[in-house]
């Protein structure tokens, strides 16, 4: 009876310890969260703001807080140069205190198509920890929007043209050499 009653007592153990731990994990020192777009399917050349809220969850202030745009092209499985997306330009966050979240908007244009996942980080020049958003899927289609009566009025025109100058020329040249 008394061995039941230690490896119950163990078992609930376990369930307290482990829940406490989940909690931390759930929570971090600072959250960062992207509020929109929740995702973006579109062609290049769309330009969009995304929006993102940093929550200091500690009891002091964090100061000098960097917040930036990070993407994965997972197509070609590497990281995207946000130079190419206008997106390489941080926001700065001077002091964000105990409990305070504030909005962060960061400008990007899409330009290669492929699908990625855009992250928003955030990091402190006082910390060596970095903090990351949930990606956020993002698709650039290619521009396939071809009009077949375009297509096939010019692969049948085209040669049709062709074929008349040649015609012409051959004619002209025929008369040429009988007169």
């Amino acid at each position: 009876m008394l061995k039941k009653a230690g490896i119950v007592l163990a078992i609930l153990l376990g369930f307290v310890v482990t829940g406490q731990n989940t909690f931390a994990m759930e929570q971090p020192n600072v959250e960062v969260k992207v509020i929109s777009p929740n995702q973006v399917k579109d062609y290049p050349g769309k330009e969009t703001t995304v929006k993102a809220q940093v929550t200091n969850h500690t009891n002091q202030s964090i100061k000098d807080l960097v917040v930036y745009i990070t993407m994965a092209d997972m197509g070609k499985k590497w990281t995207v140069n946000l130079e190419d997306y206008s997106a390489d330009k941080p926001e700065q966050v001077k002091e964000l205190k105990p409990g305070e979240t504030k909005e962060i908007s960061l400008p990007i244009r899409f330009v290669y198509t492929s699908n990625y996942y855009l992250y928003v980080t955030a990091a402190s020049a006082h910390s060596l920890d970095i903090y990351s958003s949930n990606g956020i899927p993002i698709e650039i289609m290619g521009n396939t929007k071809i009009d077949p009566t375009i297509i096939q009025v010019v692969s049948i025109g085209t040669p049709l043209i062709i074929l008349v100058f040649v015609v012409l020329n051959f004619t002209k040249n025929r008369r040429k050499r009988v007169a």
